[in-house]
Formats: C-alpha cells, sequence, structure tokens
C-alpha cells in the first residue's frame, strides 16, 4: 500500500477498485521460496486476516467503508483426499493381514473390510456385532463425525476378525470394557500405533508410497461402487450426507468405464422391448374385429415410435406421421364404440 498507493493514509480512503482488488491480485502473484503460487489454504488465511483487521478498523473515527472484501474474494476450499490403493497393493495388504494375530494388524484389516474412519474403528465397543437372522451380520460404528452413526452390513470375513479382536481384548493387560481394542496408553497413543503399523506393513509388501489410513476407506468406497453398490447406498455406508463428498471418495479408472459402457451397450436398459409385429395381426384378418383392429393400430405406433427414437430422432416427418397415426386410432375408437345404427 505504500509504495502502489502512498496518499492513501487513513482507513477511510481505501476503496475496493484499486486498493483491495490489487492486493488481491498481489497475493496471485506471490511465490514460496520455491517459485510455486501460494496455496488456496495460505491465500485464505490471509484474506482472512484482512477481514479481521478491517473488523477491528471499523471502530476507528474514519472508518473503511463498506464492502471492501466480499464473500467472492475467500478462495474455495479444495478438498484434496488421499486416492485409494490400487486394486494390486490393497490385495497385498489384506492378503499380508489375513493371517495376523495382533490386535493392531487386525484393526487395520477390519478397517478395510467395513470402510471407517481410524477414529471409528478404535471407539468400537465390545458388543458392536449384531445378528440379524440367518446369515446377516451389521456392524455398530459409533460417531466418528456428527451425525455419523451408522449400522454397516459385513461378511463372515469381517465377523471372523471381530471375533478375534474380542478375543484378543481378554488377553492381559485388561483392557477398557467400554472399547473393543486395548488402549492401555490412551487413544492417541493407540492412533500413532495403527499408522505407524500401516507404514511398516505397506513397505514390506513392497508398497513404496507413502499411505495413511483413511486409503483404506477410499479403497473400500471404490470396491464397493465397482461390485454394483448404488450411490445413495454407498453414501449410508460411509456414513456421509452429501452426495458430492461420497463422489470424491471414489476413483473410477478407465476400465472402469470400459466395463460400464460395453455393459450398457450389450442390455441397454432404456429401451423398450419390441412390440409384436404386425404379421401376427396380419394373419388374423379373417377373424378381425374392433379390438384386432385397435391393437394392430397401437403395435404400428409402437413400432414406428421406436424405429423413429432409434434411427431418425430429428425427423420430422415420421413425427406428423404418427401423429396422424394417433388421431386416426382415436376416430376409430370412438367410430368402434357407438351403436350399431350409427355407424
Amino acid at each position: 500500500m505504500r509504495e502502489s498507493f502512498p496518499e492513501v493514509r487513513k482507513p477511510s480512503q481505501l476503496r475496493r477498485d484499486p486498493q483491495v482488488l490489487g492486493w488481491l491480485e498481489h497475493l496471485w502473484k506471490l511465490r514460496k521460496t520455491t517459485g510455486c503460487p501460494l496455496g488456496t489454504s495460505t491465500r485464505g488465511q490471509h484474506v482472512l486476516r484482512l477481514r479481521t483487521l478491517l473488523d477491528l478498523l471499523a471502530d476507528c473515527p474514519q472508518p473503511p467503508p463498506a464492502g471492501l472484501l466480499r464473500s467472492q474474494d475467500l478462495p474455495p476450499r479444495q478438498y484434496r483426499l488421499p486416492r485409494p490403493l490400487t486394486p494390486e497393493d490393497d490385495a497385498r495388504l489384506q492378503q499380508h493381514w489375513a493371517g495376523a494375530s495382533d490386535v493392531l494388524r487386525s484393526a487395520l484389516l477390519l478397517q478395510r473390510y467395513t470402510g471407517m474412519r481410524i477414529g471409528e474403528c478404535v471407539d468400537l465397543a465390545p458388543d458392536c456385532l449384531r445378528h440379524l437372522g440367518e446369515n446377516r451380520w451389521t456392524l455398530h460404528v459409533p460417531h466418528g463425525k456428527p451425525r455419523s452413526e451408522r449400522w454397516v452390513p459385513v461378511d463372515d470375513q469381517a465377523r471372523v476378525v471381530i471375533e478375534r479382536l474380542a478375543f484378543l481384548r481378554t488377553l492381559p493387560p485388561a483392557g477398557d470394557p467400554h472399547f473393543l481394542l486395548p488402549r492401555p496408553k490412551g487413544r492417541d497413543a493407540l492412533l500413532v500405533s495403527l499408522r505407524k503399523t500401516l507404514r511398516q506393513d505397506a513397505a514390506q509388501v513392497g508398497i513404496g508410497a507413502r499411505i495413511v489410513p483413511h486409503q483404506l476407506r477410499h479403497s473400500y468406497a471404490t470396491t464397493m461402487l465397482r461390485a454394483g453398490v448404488s450411490l445413495p447406498a454407498l453414501m449410508k455406508l460411509l456414513g456421509h450426507h452429501d452426495a458430492n463428498m461420497t463422489l470424491l471418495y471414489v476413483e473410477v479408472t478407465q476400465q472402469d468405464l470400459q466395463r460400464e459402457y460395453h455393459a450398457a451397450r450389450l442390455q441397454p436398459r432404456h429401451l423398450v422391448p419390441v412390440p409384436p409385429t404386425l404379421q401376427h395381426h396380419a394373419a388374423e384378418v379373417s377373424s378381425a374385429d374392433a379390438a384386432a383392429v385397435g391393437a394392430a393400430l397401437t403395435s404400428a405406433l409402437r413400432l414406428m415410435g421406436l424405429y423413429r427414437q432409434l434411427l431418425a430422432p430429428s425427423n420430422q416427418r415420421l413425427l406428423l406421421l404418427s401423429r396422424r397415426l394417433t388421431r386416426i386410432r382415436s376416430l376409430f375408437e370412438k367410430l368402434s364404440q357407438r351403436p350399431p345404427e350409427e355407424k
């Protein structure tokens, strides 16, 4: 401000254009020591600090005018969520944990099987598993975030892991009776141990990239979507209240697009069954009555509509012809309903 606008000496002399807009442009042009631009979060913090400063200056004898900063000046929040594991890395980790007999690896495997957050996993209750009859089981996931309490269906693999954890908590030293996972050093220490174990196991199975427990949740969401789970059901499984957040969790690869595309071409769901042809009605001309004629006209209309949708959707002449045929059918139905002496 001192270099670009030396004449501005009081808050009341500030204007949105050019002072504030010039400062916002300067903020966009700032670079880090590495030469990269400032991140969205950093720019947002600068804008919030300026807004706080303007609010404080509003109590001065010569306050700044209103409307210097607007809501659109704050950079939009960008979600940079961890990506799901590749199918190969996911399979290697699950295979590595399948034979584990300790609490930490069993807990990580349970998180992968159920899509829980790591905070939800460590807060599971000892009686979190419920039997719904036959071979149906569900897992009670506690509050990980506000309004995220839910029941998640589980299969036999997850049920075996839960039973293993229930047995391990009975071994000395005795665990907290309120939680399924023992936490002798507290909740934070258990979370640190889980993250450390995940990094060690990832390196052991040959995963070079740094991974975090939340990627197991993303891998679960992607697997469920590829298995055919609908978006509303996936939202319930993950405990989301916004479909946009659920879409950020899943990864749709080119292989997924190819599979969905060819499946839709082979079995399209929007096409109606082909109506019977007119040959069937033509074979019954000798016994034709009003019902047969009406059925023939209806079949002709369906065939013409299907032909127009598949081969000539923009042909206006076919559309007019279909409308004429519809009027003919309507007139015939009125004529067939009259008494014989009026026909």
